[in-house]
C-alpha cells in the first residue's frame, strides 16, 4: 500500500494535481478487533485510519456488516415519509396511483440503491427498511396498523423488498457470468468456501439459482466481441459537421427569407444537386416526452423527390425521434432503386438537420 501511495504522489506531482489529504483515509477490512492497518503516508503526511468509508453513496464499514449504510438510508427514506403524508392529507388529497408513483420513483430507489452489494447484511438491518415500506403501504392504502402487510402488498401490487433484493442479486450474478474476464466469473463457477459464518454474495447467488432453477435459464452465454458494438470501428474520416453558414451571424436575428437563401446557397455551392443526394430530417415529441414522430425528405441526383414520415413511439424523447428519423433515412437510401453513386465511384450524401441551423455531411 505504501509503494502504491508513493506512485500516486509522484504521479500527482508530475501532473500538478493536489490531493486533499484531509479527506483521504485508510480502512482495514477485517473481522479481527486486534489487527491495525498501520501508518500509510501520502507525500510525507500520515493518513488517518477510519472504520467507515463512503464511496459513490455506499458506506463501507470495516466488518462489512453494512449497518452504518442501512441506518443512513433508513433515515433518508423516513424523512421522505413526510412528503408522502402531505400528499395523502386532506389538503392535497392525492389518490392511490399518485402516491404509489411517488413512492416507487423517490423513496424506494433510495432504499434499493446498490442492494446487491449489501444484500449480505443481517436480517435485522433488512427488516429496518422493510418497516419503512410497510409504513408507505399504509399511507398509500389508508389502512390501519392492524391491516396485514401481505394484503396491502397484494392490493397495491408492490413487491416485497426481499423479492426485489433477490432479483437484483440474480441479475448481478448473471452479469458477472456474461463477462468471462471478470474476477467474479470464476468464483460463481467454482466451489464456494465456507470459511466464514456470514453468507457471501456468491453463496446467495448460488442458493437463489438452485431455488429458482425451474424459472431461470441456467445456460448463460458469455458476451463475445461480436456482441459489443464499437462506434469507432467505422471510418469517419470523411464525415464533416457544419455548424455555421457563410454570411450568417449565429447571434444575429436575421430575416427568415435571408437566412433560408444563404443556407440554400451554401448547400448547393458545396454539394451540387446533380452529384449529391440531399436528405432533410427532423424529429420531435409532444412536450419532449411522448407521441414522437419524424419526417424525411430525400432529393436524388436524378431529380426524383420522396417524402416519408414515421411514428417513433408513444413514450419518446426528442433525441430518439431525431435518431429514428436519421436511421430511417439511411434505410430508405440503401433500399432505393435510385442511383446514388457519382461518376467518381463515390456515394455522396448530404444530410441536413434542418434548413437554417446546421448540416451534417456524409461523403
Amino acid at each position: 500500500m505504501q509503494r502504491a501511495m508513493d506512485k500516486l504522489a509522484a504521479w500527482a506531482e508530475d501532473w500538478c494535481v493536489t490531493i486533499n489529504k484531509e479527506k483521504s483515509s485508510t480502512t482495514l477490512f477485517t473481522l479481527s478487533t486486534k489487527q491495525r492497518a498501520g501508518k500509510v503516508m501520502l507525500a510525507g503526511t500520515p493518513l488517518k485510519e477510519e472504520d467507515e468509508a463512503t464511496y459513490l453513496g455506499v458506506t463501507f464499514d470495516k466488518r462489512q456488516a453494512w449497518k452504518a449504510h442501512i441506518s443512513r438510508v433508513e433515515g433518508t427514506a423516513r424523512r421522505k415519509l413526510g412528503m408522502m403524508r402531505k400528499l395523502a392529507g386532506t389538503t392535497w388529497g392525492a389518490n392511490e396511483q399518485i402516491l404509489k408513483t411517488v413512492y416507487q420513483g423517490t423513496v424506494r430507489p433510495t432504499m434499493e440503491y446498490s442492494s446487491a452489494t449489501w444484500s449480505t447484511t443481517a436480517k435485522t438491518n433488512q427488516q429496518a427498511l422493510d418497516k419503512v415500506q410497510n409504513q408507505e403501504l399504509r399511507i398509500i392504502t389508508g389502512a390501519t396498523k392492524s391491516t396485514p402487510i401481505a394484503f396491502m402488498e397484494k392490493l397495491t401490487g408492490i413487491q416485497t423488498h426481499q423479492e426485489r433484493r433477490q432479483t437484483k442479486v440474480l441479475l448481478q450474478a448473471n452479469k458477472y457470468q456474461s463477462l468471462p474476464d471478470h474476477p467474479m466469473n470464476s468464483r460463481l463457477e467454482g466451489f464456494t468456501k465456507n470459511r466464514l459464518k456470514r453468507c457471501s454474495f456468491v453463496h446467495q447467488a448460488k442458493k437463489l439459482s438452485r431455488e429458482h432453477a425451474a424459472e431461470l435459464n441456467t445456460q448463460t452465454i458469455p458476451l463475445g466481441r461480436a456482441d459489443i458494438t464499437n462506434p469507432t470501428a467505422n471510418d469517419l474520416s470523411a464525415v464533416k459537421v457544419a455548424l455555421a453558414i457563410p454570411g450568417q451571424d449565429m447571434g444575429k436575428q436575421e430575416n427568415e427569407t435571408i437566412r433560408r437563401s444563404l443556407t440554400l446557397a451554401a448547400i448547393y455551392a458545396d454539394y451540387p444537386s446533380d452529384t449529391w443526394t440531399h436528405v432533410y430530417t427532423d424529429g420531435s415529441a409532444t412536450r419532449a416526452v411522448k407521441d414522437g414522430g419524424g419526417g424525411i425528405h430525400i432529393t436524388y441526383p436524378s431529380g426524383q423527390k420522396t417524402a416519408h414520415y414515421i411514428a417513433t413511439g408513444k413514450r419518446c424523447s426528442n433525441y430518439r425521434a431525431e435518431t429514428e428519423a436519421l436511421m430511417k433515412a439511411v434505410f430508405l437510401i440503401e433500399n432505393s432503386p435510385e442511383e446514388i453513386t457519382s461518376s467518381l465511384g463515390k456515394t455522396n450524401i448530404c444530410v441536413q438537420r434542418y434548413i437554417a441551423r446546421n448540416s451534417i455531411t456524409i461523403q
